[in-house]
């Protein structure tokens, strides 16, 4: 005699022990009157015992139980290796850099020995402005559009033009 259909996938479930206590009362209630339904769970269970697995032993429950710790210490261990391998790229970039900066600048790590003289450079002529010339003067004023530079530049000496009478603690 075969299982009932609608009853075959909660007979697996039962065996298994997974159906919910209502689910389960409601199919043992099915079983008392199904000869064909009990049989299929006293197979379901049998083959469920063969592939079942032995219970663990007390070295094999520790093990388990050491597992997320390890895996965690493995997790570390492997970033703190990532870390120091990335800071000794950098390290190693970074000397890279510096010796191809010295080849490709010849003379910049030539430091001057004792008796070397530092390399003379020509400083730029200083003028004064009176020392320009009355021409170079009324190009400079042409170029600029501007008043005449002698009236600005020979003011009173307290810089400020004499005709104008600005208070320092005015505001504009």
């Amino acid at each position: 005699m075969a299982a009932c259909p609608d009853q075959e996938e909660r007979l697996d479930l039962h065996a298994a022990g997974a159906l919910e206590d209502d689910e389960a009362l409601g199919l043992i209630q099915h079983l008392e009157g199904c000869e064909g339904c009990r049989q299929a769970l006293a197979t379901s269970k049998e083959l469920l015992a063969l592939v079942a697995l032995p219970a663990l032993s007390p070295e094999e429950k520790t093990e388990l139980q050491e597992l997320p710790r390890r895996t965690l210490s493995e997790w570390r261990r492997g970033a703190r290796r990532q870390g120091l391998g990335l800071k000794t790229l950098g390290a190693l970039m970074a000397t890279v850099a510096a010796v191809t900066l010295l080849l490709l600048v010849p003379g910049a790590w030539l430091l001057p020995g004792p008796g070397a003289k530092a390399p003379v450079t020509a400083a730029a002529p200083t003028t004064d402005v009176e020392e320009l010339d009355a021409e170079t003067m009324a190009a400079i004023e042409a170029w600029a559009g501007l008043e005449p530079l002698d009236a600005v530049l020979f003011e009173d000496s307290q810089g400020w033009d004499e005709e104008l009478d600005i208070d320092v603690g005015e505001t504009l």
